[in-house]
Parts: structure tokens; sequence; C-alpha cells
């Protein structure tokens, strides 16, 4: 079986249609002038949601990716809820978890990562203020290749098109927690 290219908007795209993930188009970003929702500011530039973007659907996805190319892919958190955590601590949960359940997990911009569980989960891996949560239909992310967005562990099993199983947000709990004491102190509880 060949990979699923997520450098390739519309393989991408399809790949998390097929896991039936409620997509839509993002802003674009365009080198020299910045982010389109003109922001000069804008702190992810070309990976945030788009105005009034529709979703996208099989029979609309390359009139769309052609009509906006460079465009971020969005997710909303309907099919998951993804939990964000600096980026120290994710790297240490995600070596912590691989060892047991690997968990899809996103490295967005180069100070976050995404931990995707099951829906309306999320709220029990917040263990520290610095956890932000994105849930339900108004929670996004933005997916590969939005700029700056890569798959640390991607939602598909490596090297087929079988979904990885999500689990509850509630067994990275203590894994987090332990991993924030890691970076705060330096030592394990």
């Amino acid at each position: 079986m060949e990979p699923i290219n997520t450098r390739n908007a519309a393989a991408a795209a399809r790949a998390y249609l097929a896991l039936e993930w409620p997509l839509a188009l993002g802003h674009r970003y365009r080198p020299e002038q910045g982010c389109t929702c003109g922001r000069t500011d804008c702190p992810i530039p070309g990976a945030h949601p788009g105005p009034g973007a529709g979703g996208l659907d099989e029979t609309s996805l390359t009139a769309a990716l052609e009509s906006a190319p460079g465009a971020g892919l969005i997710a909303h958190t309907q099919r998951f809820d993804a939990v964000l955590v600096p980026r120290q601590v994710g790297m240490a949960a995600m070596v912590l978890l691989d060892r047991g359940t690997p968990v899809p997990c996103l490295i967005a911009h180069p100070d976050t990562y995404v931990l995707l569980v099951l829906p309306a989960t999320g709220r029990y891996a917040v263990v520290d203020e610095a956890v932000e949560v994105r849930t339900g239909r108004e929670g996004w992310i933005a997916l590969p290749p939005s700029r700056g967005v890569r798959w640390d562990n991607p939602p598909w099993i490596e090297g087929t098109t079988e979904p990885r199983k999500l689990i509850n947000g509630d067994q990275i709990r203590h894994t987090l927690a332990d991993c924030f004491a890691v970076v705060r102190t330096g030592s394990l509880r």
C-alpha cells in the first residue's frame, strides 16, 4: 500500500474525509505578504479557519483547493477532542505514550503539540493551566499540509488507511501530569 501523502493537499484531504472528519479550508499563507486574514502579527499564518469556510466533501474538494491554492486544511473537533500542550511536555508525553498506546499527535508550529483523544474526553486531560482543549463544532485544528503543521503520529496506522483508535482523555492524564512535573522541576513525581 502506498503511504498517505500529507504534503499533497488533495490526497491529505481525502484521507481526512475517509476518517469522517469535518473539513473546511482555512486562510492562506502568501510569501512576503503574510496570512490572508490581514493581521500583520498573525501568530499562525495560513493555519487557522477562514471566514465562513463551508464544509468540504468529495465533490467540492478539488474545486475548493483549486480556488484557494495554499489554503490551510481545518478539521472541526467533532470526531475527536484536541488537547494542546507546550512542546516540551508534548515531546515527553509522546515518548511515553508511544511505548503503550500511540496517540494521534500533531506538531503545530514550533511550540505546540496537539494530542487527539475521544470526543468529549479532552477535559479529563487538563492537568495544568497550560493545557488547552478544543472540542465540539466550534473547536478546530489545522492539519497537514497547512503551513507549520505536521504529524508526529498520524491518525492512521502507518502504511495503511486503517484509523488509529482514539483513547479517552483520562488515559493521558497521568502521563501529562508527570511530563509537566519533569519539565517544571526536572524530576518525576
